[in-house]
């Protein structure tokens, strides 16, 4: 049943990237859709070889707005052959042994706000505003009724991340220093 449930996401995922539609504004597969998205990022992304402690940690700052949503979407999936836990954390210090970090949007401030304690650190951060663009590294967001992505490659430089070229060629943007932008 949750391979099957996987699969389907896998699908969804499938066809935001190739056009079809999402229905965004159902919020529960809207997440579904997200955690896929998180799933494919880990893959597609570099870290250094210091940076892999078992099991992959992919963190949520402050509420969780999957629910069971991602435990389930990365139950099974292994991240370079080592097992993937999912957890929530209430501060951005918490996320110093965390591979992956998604900030939702009422968190996004907080994230801005501490940003430091992340600065050159491997952790791929993931949000869901433009403002969280500045300091973070993906955007998720809604366009229409799909979900799409850009990506501020300079934070992802100075983290010493490896973005695909696959990922890369997939963002609606890539930006390499939103600070500097208007």
């Amino acid at each position: 049943m949750q391979r099957r449930r996987l699969a389907a996401v896998a699908l969804a995922l499938a066809g935001a990237l190739a056009g079809d539609s999402v229905q965004a504004r159902q919020a529960p597969l809207e997440y579904d859709v997200k955690a896929a998205f998180l799933l494919n990022f880990a893959r597609y992304v570099g870290w250094p070889a210091a940076q892999r402690p078992v099991p992959f940690q992919l963190c949520v700052l402050g509420q969780n707005p999957f629910g069971r949503r991602l435990e389930e979407a990365i139950a099974g999936e292994a991240w370079n052959g080592r097992p993937m836990r999912a957890r929530d954390i209430q501060d951005v210090r918490e996320a110093r042994d965390c591979h992956l970090l998604y900030v939702p949007a009422a968190a996004t401030d907080r994230f801005i706000a501490s940003s430091a304690q992340l600065a050159r650190r491997p952790v791929l951060t993931v949000g869901e505003t433009r403002e969280f663009l500045q300091k973070g590294m993906i955007q998720l967001f809604i366009d229409g009724n799909k979900v799409r992505f850009s990506i501020n490659q300079g934070a992802a430089d100075d983290a010493q991340l490896q973005i695909s070229s696959r990922l890369l060629r997939l963002a609606r943007e890539i930006v390499s220093d939103m600070e500097r932008r208007p």
